[in-house]
């Protein structure tokens, strides 16, 4: 499944087994944040994971911010 905003900000984060690794999760889990609910959370990605996944994107000079992360057009 590729639901957003989590398809995209894993996939410029270096995939699901960066991202996984990298919040020491499993990847299983990364595919239920793409996945509709409710199996799924239906693209969204959970809050608590934010801080990590926007330092993560400032260490790789990806631009990913709370815009992309909440799917919310301003």
């Amino acid at each position: 499944h590729t639901l957003e905003p989590a398809y995209t900000v894993i996939e410029k984060l270096g995939g699901k087994s960066a991202v996984a690794q990298a919040l020491s999760l499993d990847k299983s889990t990364l595919s239920r944040w793409c996945q509709p609910s409710p199996q799924g959370t239906g693209g969204l990605i959970p809050q608590r994971y934010w801080p990590q996944l926007i330092e993560m994107a400032r260490e790789q000079r990806v631009r990913i911010g709370v815009k992309e992360l909440a799917a919310v057009e301003v």
